[in-house]
């Protein structure tokens, strides 16, 4: 039975798992119980930071999730382990069992992946998944993107900046808004219907819930790539005197292919002392990058 291909589900599956993987408790927090009001910039962004899941490690026991490309969907189980700013790993499972099929460690500059059904293995930069993902991000980016924090995609950018000086904050629908700065001459072409001079823009909004101060949804749109990426989160829980979201739907679309993932979490623990065995036995072949 084909469950992974090393070159293409794999990877992307993967990565789909991580940008979804979220945490557990029991009792969920409701959205929207209360209103936005003026507050500075600085203030929203410290507030939102904050409020960011505080940690040295994480380990996910178990996560499933279910994703969705060209027409065909899977179903994937497996265990997550994250040294913030520095590894994540993913063991991914046989579908009908605890068995070991793959896994994968991601670091700041490198990516490894062992299929231990094929015997093979990818030793790689981070540019080599980036694409495979159809996506130029990085590790701070995704590990971001995993802990429902603030994030900036540097491609978008003329120059590396703090987000403060590439984000403005806005009040809107009773929600507190993060928008690119240059979003206004966005969204302004799109009511003239000047599509055409859209290539030279981008547009990165994050939604933040103002009870909890947590993000809630994320829009990036690339004109000049037709690509759009979305996240969804919710389902907010308590994590020890923290809160996060165990629920997070995740889409990407542009001209080439869409990609859609929901995962639900099954258990986070935090601070626990890890470790991050990854062993290429001598019987393994390595596949090298195209």
């Amino acid at each position: 039975m084909k469950i992974f291909q090393i070159k293409n589900s794999l990877l992307i599956g993967t990565f789909l798992l991580l940008l979804l993987t979220q945490y557990s408790c029991k009792s969920t927090f409701k959205l929207g119980q209360k209103r936005a009001h003026g507050i500075s910039d600085n203030r929203l962004f410290n507030q939102v930071s904050d409020s960011s899941l505080h940690f040295e490690t994480l380990l996910i026991k178990r996560f499933s999730a279910h994703y969705e490309s060209k027409g065909k969907s899977q179903t994937i189980r497996g265990s997550i382990k994250i040294a913030h700013d520095s590894l994540i790993m993913i063991q991914i499972n046989a579908p009908t069992g605890i068995l070991e099929v793959a896994r994968i460690l991601i670091t700041p500059d490198s990516v490894k992946v062992l299929d231990r059904l094929k015997k093979e293995y990818i030793k790689s930069d981070f540019f080599y998944l980036s694409e495979k993902l159809n996506m130029d991000v990085d590790f701070y980016t995704l590990q971001s993107i995993l802990t429902n924090s603030l994030f900036q995609l540097q491609e978008l950018y003329e120059r590396p900046r703090p987000f403060i000086r590439n984000f403005k904050g806005k009040v809107i629908d009773d929600k507190y808004v993060f928008i690119s700065d240059k979003a206004a001459k966005v969204e302004r072409k799109l009511r003239k219907d000047k599509y055409w001079k859209l290539h030279k823009f981008n547009y990165h909004r994050f939604e933040i819930d103002p009870s909890l101060m947590k993000i809630t949804d994320v829009l990036v749109k690339e004109f000049e790539k037709e690509r759009d990426l979305t996240l969804k989160y919710r389902d907010f829980v308590s994590v020890g005197t923290q809160k996060f979201p165990s629920e997070l739907v995740f889409k990407v679309k542009d001209s080439i292919q869409s990609l859609s993932c929901k995962i639900k979490y099954n258990k986070l623990v935090i601070d626990q002392k890890l470790k991050f065995p990854f062993k290429v036995s001598s019987k393994y072949k390595r596949v090298y990058p195209e």
